[in-house]
């Protein structure tokens, strides 16, 4: 291995470049925040506390009632690798030696910091983009479940349930879809979950669904009569409501607002086919006390302790991104990678309701 092919590319460069990434394409690091672990090992605690305990009222010179203590459990795990990367062979660089010939002129010059620019770009979205889907798998199926379907990697079959009780995941009565807009009820299927989360003590507050899920439940008849009495006074209205109507409506009556999962990643798999997909599970509403539910607990990776090394290597928050060549073949590689993994914490205190089915079959 050796330094990288790319003429005064320095450490300080690729430096530069990756601090001007951003996550503003992803949902996790709000859901799953970041959060540092030196151990390669992961745990939530999840205690067992939710409305207050009111105090008792007692007569003067009288012991104070004693209350139970918190229950606390946890989930553990190890924190896996994550890795992607991506090759410029010998005729990628050919192209590369012909864009030097105009780095003289402004559009030479861009062309070259593209050329420079798109790998290592491609290898920060990749990480972030399987953290996204990990992050939006657990809190759409309460559970991650890895495969050759949907995994390359050597970790092929593999399921990490974070234990949403039964009793949080059910269905409904009447299932959201446009052949059932005369009956639907989601107003109804609502209230049903909003009631059982404050009389376990876990009020919910917001409800995360795709917007094909949004876009269903807007047109029952009775959801549109719903929004039409809160937000224009009448109840004629004949369209579906938009979010902001929808959502106006929900907290004038006391419900859980909506934060749609409007998001989507590319899975390759080893013979090299990609499917385009939401990681969030059609379908499903997840009911949650708060927007962050948990943490992306992360790890120092191995790479980072070898000293010496001929490659570039640049890091911002969890990801390492690191670039060489090799002479035989001649190819330059980038590679991103960390150890990292979402952990959904208030899995206990959440609700998942599958509006696609009379019971939760996911």
């Amino acid at each position: 291995m050796r330094t990288t092919l790319i003429d005064g590319f320095s450490q300080k460069d690729m430096q530069a470049i990756v601090n001007k990434m951003t996550l503003n394409d992803f949902y996790y690091p709000s859901l799953f925040p970041l959060k540092f672990n030196p151990t390669l090992t992961w745990q939530a605690l999840q205690a067992d506390t939710g409305i207050p305990v009111a105090a008792d009222v007692v007569a003067y010179n009288s012991a104070s009632p004693k209350k139970t203590r918190d229950i606390v459990t946890k989930l553990q795990g190890d924190i896996p690798k994550i890795e992607i990367s991506r090759e410029k062979l010998e005729s990628d660089l050919n192209k590369y030696n012909q864009l030097l010939h105009y780095a003289n002129t402004a559009e030479g010059a861009r062309a070259i910091v593209e050329w420079v620019y798109e790998d290592i770009d491609f290898c920060w979205k990749g990480v972030n983009a399987r953290l996204e889907w990990l992050a939006l798998q657990a809190i759409s199926l309460g559970k991650i479940s890895l495969s050759k379907t949907n995994n390359a990697g050597i970790v092929t079959e593999n399921v990490v349930d974070f234990l949403v009780p039964t009793a949080n995941k059910s269905g409904v009565a009447v299932t959201w879809t446009e052949g059932h807009s005369a009956t639907g009820v989601p107003v109804t299927n609502i209230k049903a979950i909003v009631k059982a989360a404050k009389a376990a003590g876990y009020p919910v507050r917001y409800m995360l669904m795709d917007q094909d899920t949004f876009d269903v439940m807007c047109l029952q008849d009775s959801f549109i009569k719903f929004c039409a009495t809160w937000v224009v006074k009448a109840t004629s209205l004949q369209q579906s409501p938009t979010l902001a109507e929808a959502n106006a409506a929900l907290a004038a009556s006391g419900l859980p607002t909506i934060k749609i999962m409007d998001s989507y990643v590319s899975i390759e798999l080893e013979d090299g086919s990609r499917t385009t997909v939401n990681p969030f599970t059609t379908g499903v509403v997840t009911f949650v006390p708060d927007l962050a539910v948990g943490n992306t607990y992360y790890s120092t990776l191995a790479d980072e302790m070898v000293q010496g090394s001929a490659a570039i290597k640049a890091k911002r928050g969890p990801v390492l991104l690191k670039k060489y060549s090799e002479e035989n073949p001649v190819k330059e590689i980038t590679i991103g990678m960390a150890n990292a993994f979402p952990v959904w914490a208030s899995s206990q205190h959440s609700y998942l309701m599958y509006t696609l089915d009379t019971s939760w079959s996911l």
